[in-house]
């Protein structure tokens, strides 16, 4: 399985898309392919993420500029971000971790994401705050529509062309759980 579908939890989408202009964005190619995965229990320890790119996509994924990452929300920055911040403590609690990290993630309109895996994350929670038209696609599994859903995005997986408007997406990055430990706890925990 790579997604567990979160439509019960509710969260104030106004707000965080208010609480998403006070962060600072980079593209993804600027961050992500420099990345190593550092988990020597994880089957991509040492890999670079342009390790698991197609080939004919490294060129995309080197110039691509359309999807951007918001710098990791620090302590100080979430005073001034109280629904991240909610979320952030409530997904702690459930996960019985402190090592998740809070981004938002842009993806500019007539756009696409090119296949890929996040690499030092073994899941993720996405909660999409503009652009609910947009699916996302694993070679695993399929189409995926969905408004929050914790992800498996050790998983290769793409975004189809983003038509009606910029996509805005929360994003919380689970770095110490897989995404079946991760599902089971949000299932003792929530449901």
């Amino acid at each position: 399985m790579t997604i567990h579908k979160l439509e019960y939890i509710k969260v104030d989408k106004m707000q965080l898309e208010r609480e998403s202009k006070i962060c600072e964005y980079v593209p993804i190619n600027r961050i992500t392919l420099k990345r190593l995965q550092m988990d020597k229990s994880n089957s991509s320890y040492g890999k670079k993420f342009s390790d698991y790119l197609d080939k004919e996509d490294k060129d995309w994924w080197m110039k691509q500029d359309t999807w951007q990452s918001s710098i990791n929300a620090d302590a100080e920055m979430l005073k001034s971000m109280p629904e991240v911040a909610r979320i952030l403590s409530m997904f702690k609690a459930a996960l019985a971790t402190d090592n998740i990290e809070a981004n938002f993630f842009t993806q500019q309109k007539d756009t696409e994401v090119k296949a890929h895996i996040d690499v030092g994350t073994p899941c993720a929670i996405n909660f999409i705050i503009n652009g609910n038209a947009t699916p996302i696609i694993f070679d695993e599994s399929g189409t995926h529509f969905y408004t929050n859903a914790l992800l498996d995005v050790s998983k290769r997986h793409s975004v189809p062309m983003q038509l009606d408007t910029e996509r805005l997406v929360f994003k919380l990055r689970i770095l110490d759980l897989t995404f079946n430990e991760a599902q089971k706890k949000i299932i003792d925990f929530f449901e």
